[in-house]
């Protein structure tokens, strides 16, 4: 667990997303689960030293960051978007995940439900506990339903997916939505920001991110412009030249396909 501020924690080395904390004098409340369950159980006992879990925020549907849900226990509370997206979520599709994220979670236990949140929302939504303020924002991007929760007492921002240094993730993204929603989050007063993968970063990242998702987006639109198939683009785009492959093998390989199927779809629509 690492400390950020005074109140805040994030577990940062968890086989799918980071999971956030915030600790105020009425309990606690938590940004998205640890996918694999082992770890989602061990993080319920480590969390509860701080006091009684109040709330979860999902602030998006992908399995890594909601699978956690069943094991964390709470009143969950997502945007409307996100809770039917993860109806549609699939156990095959995260076993799959695991096989090579975390293969001896593999089969997954008995117990493994998908939880949906309790309390959804549509626009902004802000919970008062404590001291605290819970902002959360739509910043679509990653996914449609994407959030963000900003805590202004802490001046910090949980982004989940919207900020990640490395190539982006475009499977399900709504590119033209996202630079609008990285502009948003450049704009509130924070010094940290806990990203869904990746350290702990501030305000400068968001920059970064905007630049490789604008390089993105003009790559796959100038292959369009050449009549290239989403077969020709996954082959020919391999975009090395700014995301380096990830070790021998290229291991990120079908990951980047399809995030290059998913930015050809929302750019052919």
């Amino acid at each position: 667990m690492e400390k950020i501020t005074d109140n805040v924690y994030a577990g940062m080395k968890f086989r799918g997303c980071n999971s956030g904390l915030v600790v105020t004098t009425e309990g606690v409340v938590m940004i998205d689960t640890p996918m694999v369950p082992a770890e989602a159980k061990k993080w319920r006992e480590e969390v509860s030293q701080f006091g009684e879990i109040k709330y979860i925020i999902n602030n998006e549907p992908h399995n890594d960051h909601v699978a956690g849900n069943c094991w964390l226990g709470s009143t969950i509370v997502a945007s409307e978007g996100t809770r039917e997206a993860i109806k549609r979520n699939r156990k095959e599709a995260l076993e799959g995940q695991m096989g090579w994220m975390a293969p001896d979670a593999v089969p997954l236990p008995p117990d493994f439900r998908y939880r949906l949140p309790d309390i959804t929302f549509s626009g902004e939504l802000k919970i008062y506990l404590g001291k605290h303020t819970f902002h959360i924002i739509p910043v679509p991007g990653h996914t449609p339903s994407e959030t963000a929760v900003y805590v202004p007492e802490e001046r910090v921002v949980f982004v989940s997916d919207n900020v990640i240094m490395m190539m982006p993730i475009m499977i399900d993204a709504v590119p033209d939505e996202w630079l609008k929603s990285l502009k948003k989050l450049q704009a509130l007063d924070v010094d940290k920001i806990i990203p869904g993968h990746g350290p702990v970063c501030d305000k400068a990242a968001i920059q970064v991110v905007y630049d490789n998702l604008s390089y993105c987006i003009d790559q796959v639109k100038a292959a369009i412009a050449k009549g290239w198939s989403l077969q020709e683009i996954q082959e020919k785009l391999t975009l090395f030249d700014r995301f380096p492959p990830m070790g021998p093998g290229d291991p990120m390989k079908q990951m980047r396909h399809e995030s290059l199927a998913g930015l050809y779809k929302a750019l052919t629509k």
